[in-house]
């Protein structure tokens, strides 16, 4: 059985939750730019493979 919450609860448990929803976008930032980051070092070894001479 589901009792009310006193409002300043509610209110610090919606705040947690908005925190906790900014750190996730701040996340998924970082891990795009990061993806972006291995793209680009993938692509330069790619590069110097190809223009590397045969052994």
């Amino acid at each position: 059985m589901k009792t009310k919450s006193p409002p300043n609860e509610l209110a610090r448990r919606l705040a947690e939750r908005e925190e906790v929803e900014v750190g996730i976008l701040e996340l998924e930032g970082l891990l795009a730019k990061a993806r972006r980051r291995l793209d680009e070092v993938s692509a330069e070894i790619d590069s110097l493979q190809h223009r590397a001479p045969p052994r």
